[in-house]
């Protein structure tokens, strides 16, 4: 399975925001799964060649801080806190990564 570096999930929303959702601004929050659930409590911060998502219960993460990060460390591998993630899925409320 091939890894999910940030240059190739920017290049995967855009193509999704310019595709038939075209309205990328009303995708707010970046979610992850918590067991059976999901969340948005997220911290995300870069350590050296990883973007590292936490949960966080006073910090929700939304789409627009996480494309910033993406666009600083674009060779970066993206972790959900040791776990790497390999895909994601746009849903009503933003990006689930997993």
């Amino acid at each position: 399975m091939e890894l999910l570096k940030a240059k190739d999930l920017l290049t995967a929303i855009q193509v999704d925001a310019v595709g038939e959702m075209k309205k990328l601004s009303s995708y707010t929050y970046v979610f992850v799964k918590d067991g059976e659930q999901q969340t948005n409590h997220l911290d995300v911060k870069v350590e050296e060649d990883k973007i590292i998502l936490a949960k966080q219960p006073d910090n929700l993460l939304t789409l627009n801080q996480l494309i910033i990060v993406l666009n600083e460390a674009k060779e970066a591998d993206i972790f959900v806190e040791d776990e790497l993630v390999f895909g994601y899925k746009l849903v009503k409320q933003g990006i689930v990564l997993g």
